[in-house]
């Protein structure tokens, strides 16, 4: 582990493999030592015994006002999904998913895919996404609307000024931006459907079969077709972008839309992956502190 990411990172694992414990004896499954699978905005552990992995809300789940309402926003989606027929890495089958509380951290389950060696291509993330919104369009009407562009920015705003990270001022420019954000996106998109909100490749893994499987459905909720577009072609290269949704227009027949297109969208796709990161800089300032002052800093000017 880098070492610049010690601090946080060991205690972050520690108190989760300790609550996973707790689970694991609670639910009767095998007791094992977990391996660590990722340790970013949460706390991904897998338990080889089990055939499951853990999604412990960690950094992420610390500037949710509900943690538990957005693992149980995410375990529903997921069963809307697979109920469905996508491919998408199901929530447990043989043991209730949860989410779990667990000494004030929450914990979901999962299927495990096995290994993951390969990363989808931008071509397919495009059919990928293309397979979702196809399967998806009218599914999850109980599901909440654009948590994405509302609550996903607020939540962590508000909870970087309670602790200090953010200025009282600063949260106000935010605000203001976040507003403006909105505003820009008003009256525009075409069809509803069931978003996955994050529908970026490196939210696809592999199964035993050979297909590319969503995951991290946190952020899942209803909304315009274009926010998961924009997400899909907002990536660190325009190639890799563009080829994506090429890829996705030509399964769909939706004509490409231009980044002009996708601008609005795109300014609050910064503006929600940005409060994010202001959020986990509270909890995880080796890795998010710095990035998250420089957005800040650039958008009170």
């Amino acid at each position: 582990m880098d070492s610049a990411l010690t601090e946080s990172a060991v205690e972050t694992a520690r108190r989760g493999t300790v609550a996973l414990a707790r689970l694991c004896e609670r639910l009767a499954l095998p007791p094992e030592k977990p391996d660590v699978l990722s340790n970013r905005g949460s706390l991904m552990l897998r338990l080889p015994g089990a055939g499951l992995v853990a999604r412990v809300s960690t950094h992420t789940g610390a500037q949710r006002r509900d943690p538990g309402w957005w693992l149980g926003t995410e375990v529903a989606a997921g069963r809307i999904a697979h109920a469905a027929g996508v491919a998408v890495v199901p929530p447990a089958h043989d043991v209730d998913p949860g989410p779990h509380e667990v000494d004030g951290q929450w914990i979901s389950l999962w299927e495990d895919l096995g290994p993951q060696e390969a990363r989808a291509t931008p071509q397919e993330s495009g059919a990928a996404l293309a397979a979702w919104h196809a399967a998806l369009a009218d599914a999850g009407p109980e599901l909440p609307r654009m948590t994405v562009a509302h609550q996903v920015i607020t939540e962590p705003l508000e909870y970087a000024v309670r602790h200090g990270f953010i200025t009282r001022a600063e949260h106000a420019a935010l605000t203001r931006e976040h507003e403006d954000a909105l505003a820009g996106t008003a009256g525009l998109g075409t069809e509803e459907v069931l978003l996955h909100g994050d529908a970026h490749r490196g939210n696809l893994l592999r199964d035993r079969s050979g297909r590319w499987c969503w995951s991290d459905l946190e952020e899942a909720c209803r909304g315009p077709v274009e926010w998961d577009l924009a997400v899909l072609g907002s990536t660190p290269t325009d190639e890799i972008g563009r080829t994506a949704l090429t890829a996705y227009c030509e399964i769909t027949g939706r004509p490409l839309p231009t980044r002009e297109d996708l601008a609005p969208w795109l300014r609050l796709r910064s503006l929600e992956g940005n409060a994010w990161a202001i959020g986990c800089a509270v909890t995880f300032p080796e890795r998010y502190a710095e990035p998250a002052r420089e957005y800040v800093e650039r958008i009170v000017g």
